[in-house]
């Protein structure tokens, strides 16, 4: 089956390898009027253990006092700082270590069945078998603790209740006019125009979001019992993918749920098939609690007119996530580079979003709370700043913002701070609790 397909500009040289660096929460001294989250001490002549502000302090850092790491909390030391050995206001502000964890991710992915996913890839093979192949790499890859994934396919039948058979001999072994007629032994359900153009028939998925590698089966089972014979009903399988990533949220709060649709080609039916339409539901998915990002992942082919790419640029931005993954079957290896995008989805997803560490003890301060980033490959460690909300992240430099600053629960990096932590595979994020936090 035809349909509008464009090429775009592989950004496979941008896209981010799955984001391996660790997080902990470190308790440590600080300055609030500094903003600085620790403060490193060695040994030299400064003040009494005892806190004692007499002494004579050290020059520079040589004054003596407590190590990060040593369990220095309150005033109950000198600092040791430079000069007259007296009492840091804010360096005891030392918060209990606890280890951070991501969200746990889980992602809905709807994937094209239309016929046009029988095209031919690069090396061999189609469209429909390197896809596939991908996704059953990226379910069975080690490594996925903390990720679930659930699935559906698009074009449905009408009703969305069964599955149009994939060979037939006659129209009547297909079983019903949505899933005929019965050609060169391939069912083509939808190919007139008759796939569901109801949101509520894709988001019911054919497996349910479920941990990895628990699930990893039954989705390889599902996609083995498909073929590509419907066209492209894009509206609908938006709609539905994101009204079920919405209704997953609010039933597992503290959660990433995240939509992923795959296809090869521009609308080919249903009400809306234009990027400003399309573009709007994905824009009303990430607004709202909870809030639900649209990636997207285009399969075409270098000789395609741009229409399909642009579509999906247009869906990727009004859900937040900038720009489509978009593959050229004709010049690339098409497996590859959609397992690549698998993988790139899930480092966007988990590297940018923390769970608020709580003390082991007492009330957690939200104005004293900090996140700290030390480069993988040596350097300084560097203070990230505090935004109002995401609308407040700077255009240059760093930062990260509450998601509801009257009820914070999570941490998020800004995106151009995202961007740099998810290039840095060895990199580490601490959050610092305890310490007047760093504000933009």
């Amino acid at each position: 089956m035809s349909k509008s397909r464009s090429a775009l500009p592989s950004r496979s040289a941008a896209l981010w390898g799955a984001m391996g660096f660790a997080t902990a929460v470190a308790g440590a001294s600080c300055s609030a009027a500094r903003g600085n989250n620790t403060t490193q001490f060695t040994t030299g002549s400064g003040g009494s253990a005892t806190g004692t502000p007499s002494g004579s302090g050290g020059s520079g850092p040589s004054g003596s006092g407590f190590g990060v790491g040593s369990g220095f909390v309150g005033s109950s030391g000198a600092t040791g700082t430079s000069g007259s050995g007296g009492l840091d206001p804010d360096a005891g502000c030392a918060g209990t270590a606890t280890t951070a964890q991501q969200l746990p991710l889980d992602m809905y992915i709807m994937l094209d069945q239309s016929g046009s996913m029988t095209d031919p890839v690069m090396g061999g093979g189609n469209k429909w078998m390197a896809v596939t192949g991908a996704l059953q790499a990226f379910v069975s890859q080690p490594g996925l603790s903390g990720i679930s994934v659930g699935i559906q396919y698009f074009g449905q039948p009408p009703g969305g209740a069964s599955m149009c058979p994939m060979t037939c001999v006659t129209d009547t072994d297909c079983g019903s006019t949505a899933c005929g007629p019965c050609f060169f032994g391939m069912c083509l359900g939808g190919s007139a125009g008759s796939d569901s153009c109801n949101a509520v028939d894709y988001a019911k998925p054919e497996v349910e979001i479920a941990p990895l590698p628990g699930v990893a089966n039954a989705i390889i089972t599902s996609m083995g019992m498909h073929m590509p014979s419907t066209s492209t009903p894009t509206q609908p399988a938006l709609q539905g993918a994101i009204d079920h990533a919405k209704a997953w949220g609010v039933m597992h709060p503290g959660h990433v749920v995240v939509a992923v649709l795959a296809t090869d080609g521009a609308p080919t039916e249903c009400a809306v098939q234009d990027g400003p339409g399309l573009a709007q539901i994905a824009a009303a998915g990430l607004s709202g609690t909870p809030s639900v990002k649209t990636f997207t992942i285009g399969i075409f082919a270098s000789s395609d007119i741009p229409s399909g790419p642009n579509i999906l640029n247009a869906i990727s931005a009004g859900g937040g996530t900038t720009k489509s993954f978009t593959i050229d079957t004709a010049n690339q290896n098409t497996n590859q580079q959609f397992l690549m995008a698998l993988n790139a989805i899930r480092g966007a997803s988990l590297g940018c979003q923390y769970k608020i560490p709580m003390p082991t003890a007492g009330m957690l301060d939200y104005s004293k709370v900090n996140v700290q980033y030390t480069p993988g490959g040596g350097g300084p460690a560097q203070d990230f700043p505090k935004s109002d909300d995401k609308a407040h992240c700077p255009a240059s430099g760093d930062g990260w913002y509450y998601d509801n600053n009257a009820a914070p629960t999570q941490i998020l990096l800004c995106d151009k701070t995202c961007a740099k932590v998810g290039a840095d595979s060895t990199g580490t994020v601490n959050i610092v609790l305890g310490c007047q936090t760093k504000l933009n």
